[in-house]
This record gives C-alpha cells, structure tokens and sequence, in this order.
C-alpha cells in the first residue's frame, strides 16, 4: 500500500518527535513525514520539500487565536490538504470552532491504530489521492 504524506505542526518538541518516530518505525504505519514545522510561519517557502503533503496533523494550540487566517494561509500554501487537528478532550468544544476547515478530530493520546485507521479513512474518501 502507497504511503502517505504528511505534514506534523506542533510547537510541542515530544509530541513531533513522537509521531515522527511512530510514523517511521511503526510496521502498519500508513504515511511517512515529509513536513515538520513548530508552526505555519516557520514553514519557509524556499525550503527544500520535495513532496507536498497530502494530510496535516496540527496541533490546535496553534490555531485558535486565528481560525480563519491561519487556515487561509494553509490553503494558499497546500490546497485540498487532508486537515487532523490534535486537540485534548478538554478543548473539543472550543477547537469546534474550526469545523468547516478540518477533516477530523483526534486526542493526542489516540490508540495508534485508531489513528491509523482514520488517516487512510480520510486519504481513501480525498479526491485527489485518487489522481496521483
């Protein structure tokens, strides 16, 4: 099965390193990290990535101050891109806010399989993995 791409953005350093290491080493892991930024501004546009990302798991901590804005700039930068927010159960209702620009939402603390099974429900339902 073709792995996919993913991008991880989160200003927590563990949690980067964790799912970058989950991702690589993991047998039944789906993707493989090709972006990982501590936040949108710090992904520059003449940085060396060679392939784009087609999901995004981001840490909602970096999102709620300005929704609309930080997911515009995200959709110039990758259009049609897969959107994971990690939010703890404990700011669901608030991170409710960016509904109409996510996929899904998963606990940071998510059965790795569970979180497994969601990112390759989402690829399979994307219009665009099916042109590649």
């Amino acid at each position: 099965m073709k792995k996919i791409n993913i991008g991880i953005i989160t200003s927590l350093r563990k949690q980067l390193f964790a799912y970058r290491i989950l991702f690589s080493e993991h047998v039944l892991s789906p993707a493989r990290v090709v972006l990982e930024a501590a936040s949108l501004e710090s992904i520059s546009s003449n940085s060396l990535i060679h392939e784009k990302p087609e999901l995004l798991l981001l840490d909602y901590r970096l999102v709620f101050k300005d929704t609309a804005l930080f997911f515009s700039l995200l959709n110039n930068r990758y259009p049609n891109l897969i959107v994971i927010v990690l939010v703890d159960q404990t700011q669901l209702k608030e991170a409710k806010r960016c509904q109409r620009f996510v996929d899904a939402y998963v606990a940071p603390n998510i059965e790795i399989l569970q979180l497994f099974t969601q990112i390759r429900n989402l690829t399979v339902r994307a219009p665009f993995m099916n042109a590649h």
